[in-house]
């Protein structure tokens, strides 16, 4: 079958084929990276692989490290970090999220009916900017856009037709197909000036015309609203420091008491075979495609097909790994279906990876209570490679950079028998 999304993979074997072509030119990333072209050959196209965890940071950094000096590839490992770094912040500071879907809501509910109309006809690549115009198109048709079109877009957005930065979020979070939580919703906060105080990212013509292929800057329309002089921050909204959080620590694998275990696979990673769970032989694997959640949450029919397809893939490869029935259920809640495959196959209870902080990690308290009111548990673990980086995205990136750097270099002088970077 060919796949339904060949740019951008959503399977593990498209990931690592793909992978496989980049990795002998990675050194050239750094120069190139910022360029936005046609097919996007700059860049790996893995983002949404490695959303899913099709494909893991630590496996790509690892072998990009076996082929490579660290000073060649830099730059592309730090980008890789950027991701746990993400999130990592927000798991420390998981009310950020909260504020951010309330306010979503508030916007959508009570918000100026002409703000909100033009929120759409710039959606739509309506807006006037033909680049940005295309931009969104592109957003819409593909479930991808460069990151430096991410930024752009966003910049323009917020700073230029100054329309509320949640509804460009929102906007992002629908169609992307690499989309998370922690990495789009943060960014978005950075180009409106709230993640970093002081900071802002204004679109700029110059840096547009400079890094944007040129055919798709031929089309001139509207790009004087975009002239250097002409655009200015729009002040963000004075907000308190958000709170930080205990960080709570997880084992790679659970301590599990005699019983039947069941293994609930879901979107946030799904590869688990390639974790510490690998040696588990649960009774079952249980996959749930939460088709009301992607609805309400506004998910574009690209971004479910994608997450669609990674589940059976994952499904295929758990089956084959795990060798034990594998299930997939749909049409209702994760908790529903927990409660009812662990009553038809006598289940003690659940393993699983823990979501980290969004829609996913909203719903473990009703997963928890649900469970636990009908006698069953579940027991959450987390992959080393997180339970290591994520407490340590306390600060800014650097800060985290520098200490993940210092443990990659060590690491890669001196592997160990369990792999690279198995930290």
């Amino acid at each position: 079958m060919d796949p339904i999304h060949p740019m951008f993979p959503v399977t593990r074997r498209a990931a690592l084929q793909r992978w496989q072509e980049f990795l002998p030119g990675a050194a050239r990333y750094g120069a190139g990276r910022n360029r936005v072209e046609p097919g996007h050959p700059q860049v790996t196209r893995l983002s949404a692989a490695i959303r899913g965890r099709l494909v893991t940071t630590e496996e790509l950094i690892g072998s990009l490290l076996e082929r490579h000096r660290f000073e060649a590839v830099e730059k592309l490992v730090q980008e890789f970090l950027w991701r746990d770094y993400w999130k990592g912040w927000l798991e420390l500071r998981p009310s950020v999220w909260t504020t951010y879907r309330q306010e979503l809501a508030r916007v959508l509910h009570d918000g100026d009916p002409a703000i909100l109309r033009r929120a759409e006809t710039v959606r739509s690549g309506r807006g006037g900017i033909a680049v940005m115009d295309r931009f969104a198109r592109e957003l819409i048709e593909t479930g991808y856009l460069h990151n430096h079109a991410r930024m752009w877009w966003a910049g323009y957005w917020v700073h230029v037709e100054r329309l509320p930065w949640v509804l460009g979020a929102d906007f992002f979070y629908r169609h992307l197909l690499d989309a998370d939580p922690a990495s789009n919703t943060l960014g978005w906060r950075w180009v409106a000036g709230l993640q970093t105080l002081g900071k802002v990212y204004l679109p700029r013509r110059s840096n547009l015309e400079k890094y944007c292929a040129a055919e798709w800057m031929s089309d001139t329309t509207g790009l004087d609203r975009i002239d250097d002089a002409r655009v200015t921050a729009f002040p963000p909204a004075e907000e308190p420091p958000p709170a930080r959080v205990g960080w709570q620590s997880l084992p790679e694998l659970p301590e599990l008491p005699a019983g039947r275990w069941g293994l609930w696979l879901h979107g946030e990673d799904l590869t688990p075979e390639l974790s510490a769970l690998g040696p588990l032989r649960p009774d079952c694997v249980l996959t749930v495609l939460d088709e009301p959640l992607m609805q309400k949450l506004g998910f574009s029919a690209q971004r479910v097909d994608s997450i669609r397809e990674g589940l059976a893939d994952a499904r295929a490869r758990a089956a084959a790994h795990f060798g034990c029935p594998v299930e997939q259920r749909a049409q209702g809640g994760f908790a529903a279906h927990l409660c009812q495959v662990a009553r038809e196959r006598q289940l003690t209870g659940w393993v699983a990876m823990r979501p980290a902080v969004g829609p996913l990690g909203d719903a473990i308290p009703g997963i928890e209570a649900a469970l636990a009111a009908e006698g069953f548990r579940i027991h959450w673990c987390r992959r080393r490679w997180d339970e290591t980086g994520w407490p340590q995205a306390a600060a800014g990136f650097f800060p985290f950079w520098e200490k993940a750097r210092g443990r990659l270099l060590a690491r890669a002088k001196t592997p160990s028998e369990q792999g690279l970077l198995n930290i």
